[in-house]
This record gives structure tokens, C-alpha cells and sequence, in this order.
């Protein structure tokens, strides 16, 4: 990551040197040749650029990537060379594989008269991909408990000795004599019975009033 920052300032240091293209005017001169449309240009092999030199130069040539209505430059092939109609070139072999999506752009450093050419291919069978980054986390083992095991003999426990309290009966509480409640006999009445027992009663009675009587 800090690699690519430093060459991205690098080129973006670079691209700020050269003249940039007047785009208030319409690409003119220097018409480019080579690559052609679609032409598949080997990354890491020298190759030639070529155009028609009709501007009065020096020129700066630049790399672009993209679709066609929307390239941007990458690279700086050249900040600053003679008009001379050709130009030596090895492309990168980091750059991408690919059929088409490239292109060149000439500007005349005096005037800024520019120049498109028509998209090209890279053909890199060198370019390796960018290795997936791999995060790795680090897992701590478990915590490792020791259980001991005590295994004690069998105790019985101690029965109590000696001769449990027995239940003591106690004799209930006997008043004293004088406290005592001596029972009073009840009147009984004469035993009458029946009818026979009052006519018997009567005749009696009669018996002692007459003896009464005669007495006087």
C-alpha cells in the first residue's frame, strides 16, 4: 500500500511537468498509426510507437485506461521527446490483461495540441494477481483444570452410650385428710308404696286420734 502511494505521487508529479492537452480545441495532427484498433501489444517485449509528426513538437506520450468514453491516464511513456514519428516503448508487465480498454494520448509540449489513438490490448500472461490479503486470528488454547479426586473410607458414626432416661411414673397427688370432703347423708322420706302404703298411713293415723279422744 505504501509502494503504490509513492508511484502514484510519483506520477501524479510527473503528470503535472508536462503541458496538459488544450481541450478547448479539438484533437488535431499526429495522427497514431500503431497500435491499431484492438491490436494486442505483449507486456514486457519492446515495442514501437508510431504516428504521423506534424506538429512542431517536442511531445509527451501517455498510457490510458479505461472504456472509450471515459480512459485516464495510468502511466507517463514519455514526458518529453523529439516529433519524430516513433517512439520505442516496453509496456509494464504489472499492467492488466486485457483485449482492449487501452489507449495512447500524444500533446505537443509547445502548443498543446493533442492526439487519441484507437483502444488496444495489453496481452500479459506475466501479470500475477494481487495475492488476497489473509487475516489471521489468533485462537488461545482453552484453560486446562486438573480435577483431583479424593476417595475417603467409610465411617460409621458414633451411636450414643449409656442407658437412655426411662419414663418415671409418678403417683397422683392424694389431698390431705382434713381437706377431705366427708358426704352428707341425704333425708330419705318413708317408703310409700303404692296405695297400699298411704291407706296404711291413714288407718294409723285414724287409730292414734281416737286414742287421743278417749284419753280426756
Amino acid at each position: 500500500m505504501k509502494f503504490t502511494a509513492i508511484v502514484l505521487s510519483a506520477l501524479v508529479a510527473v503528470a503535472s511537468a508536462i503541458r496538459q492537452p488544450d481541450y478547448s480545441q479539438p484533437p488535431k495532427g499526429n495522427a497514431i498509426s500503431k497500435p491499431s484498433l484492438d491490436e494486442q501489444v505483449v507486456a514486457g517485449e519492446e515495442y514501437t510507437i508510431t504516428w504521423d509528426a506534424d506538429s512542431p513538437g517536442p511531445i509527451s506520450i501517455q498510457l490510458l485506461r479505461g472504456p472509450s468514453e471515459n480512459v485516464k491516464p495510468i502511466a507517463v511513456i514519455t514526458a518529453s521527446t523529439e516529433n519524430t514519428g516513433s517512439f520505442k516503448w516496453t509496456p509494464s508487465i504489472t499492467l492488466e490483461n486485457d483485449v482492449t480498454h487501452y489507449g495512447l494520448l500524444i500533446v505537443d509540449q509547445s502548443t498543446g495540441q493533442y492526439q487519441w489513438s484507437t483502444q488496444f490490448g495489453i496481452k500479459n500472461d506475466q501479470h500475477e494477481q494481487p495475492a488476497p490479503s489473509v487475516t489471521r486470528t489468533l485462537i488461545e488454547p482453552p484453560p486446562v483444570v486438573t480435577l483431583t479426586t479424593t476417595i475417603c473410607d467409610e465411617t460409621t458414626a458414633p451411636y450414643p452410650t449409656g442407658t437412655a432416661p426411662g419414663t418415671v411414673s409418678s403417683p397422683a397427688p392424694t389431698a390431705p385428710t382434713s381437706y377431705r370432703a366427708t358426704p352428707t347423708p341425704s333425708p330419705s322420706s318413708p317408703p310409700f308404696e303404692g296405695a297400699a302404703g298411704r291407706n296404711a298411713f291413714s288407718f294409723g293415723g285414724a287409730i292414734l286420734a281416737v286414742a287421743a279422744v278417749l284419753a280426756f
